[in-house]
């Protein structure tokens, strides 16, 4: 079992997100914690960190594997998350 950490920034971003998709994110959070080995979770090429892909949106995130954490660090569109 994981822990998934989001940071605020994730969380007001998730809360302005109209339904169905806001449902869709929120259960993809919840999945992370026992079934992230099943999810379209890939390295970003050149950064430390991993991408979800939910739909038309992105989860950028940091995966400690020692300590079994997850920290979703940004929630943006597919042509925004990118861009730093």
């Amino acid at each position: 079992m994981w822990t998934v950490i989001t940071g605020k920034p994730v969380q007001r971003k998730l809360a302005r997100i109209p339904n169905p998709d806001r449902g869709r994110l929120t259960q993809a959070i919840k999945d992370l914690e026992t079934k992230h080995e099943q999810m379209d979770i890939k390295p970003l090429t050149g950064r430390d960190e991993y991408r979800l892909r939910v739909g038309d949106w992105r989860f950028i995130m940091r995966i400690d594997e020692v300590k079994g954490e997850i920290f979703i660090r940004s929630l943006a569109s597919r042509g925004d998350v990118y861009k730093k």
